[in-house]
């Protein structure tokens, strides 16, 4: 396993590599790092896969744009496409869970030809996100974070304070008991100690999610053509089993769906064996698109 700085774009990512043989990129979510993929990066590499993670933009050793408009869904799907470039790939599986699973939503639907396929872990396609936060008052409720996150050095302290103790509600305690070591937490919650780290991860919200875009409807995006594998921990506090159901109907290509019952919000942390079979399953039988 290797870790270096890649020049994608404009930027520089923090990418850890393992393994050789097809590529497979896998995209972390709020408020993570590539660390978040420890239990799949070898199981991948073991079963012949090129396993590539990158720290978002705005996250660990990655750049950190200062600008809120920088951390658009745009610019953010560009960097996967950009990261592909530089690493030479014609095409490539992309996994992304919660935010990272919003960036390959995107990266499929806008560059199908660069994506082999999709695995989505606990993330809802971006338009069905916004239609269920318009339309349906209990998943309204469960997003109220996205809200808090609008306001800029209050989002931040809140999650900080008393040694960062609702960012480790929000995550370690939000898991089964035993799925972050002591040594896991210390990972994710070092990486936010560093400046600007935490204003980073919140624009993501503040570019896609400001309070106004509450009240209007979404964006379109054209139909989800790739193949596609939606996994989803039924236990999850913050995206409700509606969102699934949403998300399944913005695809047109052939779907896979595999809902893991008592499991959490951090589903490849939580169910790693699971999560890992299922993935090596997929990838091994990619329906034709």
């Amino acid at each position: 396993m290797t870790t270096e700085r890649v020049k994608a774009g404009d930027i520089r990512l923090s990418v850890t590599v393992e393994g050789d043989g097809e590529p497979v990129i896998l995209l972390h979510g709020f408020p993570e790092l590539a660390y978040s993929w420890r239990h799949q990066i070898p199981a991948l590499a073991g079963a012949g896969y090129r396993a590539i993670a990158p720290d978002l933009r705005g996250y660990g050793a990655s750049d950190r744009p200062s600008r809120v408009e920088e951390y658009g869904i745009q610019a953010l799907a560009g960097d996967v496409v950009a990261l592909m470039d530089a690493l030479g790939l014609d095409r490539a599986h992309v996994v992304g869970h919660d935010w990272g699973g919003s960036l390959a939503w995107v990266t499929g639907t806008l560059h199908p030809d660069r994506v082999a396929s999709l695995v989505i872990l606990n993330s809802p396609h971006p338009v069905a996100s916004a239609e269920a936060r318009n339309e349906d008052p209990e998943q309204r409720a469960k997003s109220w974070y996205m809200l808090l996150f609008q306001f800029p050095g209050v989002a931040e302290a809140w999650l900080s304070s008393n040694d960062f103790h609702n960012l480790r509600d929000m995550v370690f305690r939000n898991a089964a008991p035993g799925t972050f070591t002591a040594a896991d937490e210390a990972v994710f919650v070092d990486a936010f100690t560093k400046e600007g780290a935490l204003t980073a991860a919140l624009n993501y919200y503040r570019a896609n999610m400001p309070a106004a875009a509450w009240l209007r409807p979404p964006p379109p995006l054209p139909p989800v053509t790739v193949p596609t594998m939606v996994v989803w921990g039924e236990a999850d506090t913050y995206l409700g089993l509606g969102l699934l159901e949403r998300s399944i109907t913005k695809v047109s290509g052939p779907v896979r769906v595999e809902r893991l019952p008592g499991v959490s919000h951090w589903v490849q942390q939580e169910a790693p064996d699971r999560v890992n079979a299922l993935l090596v399953d997929w990838l091994g039988n990619v329906p034709a698109g």
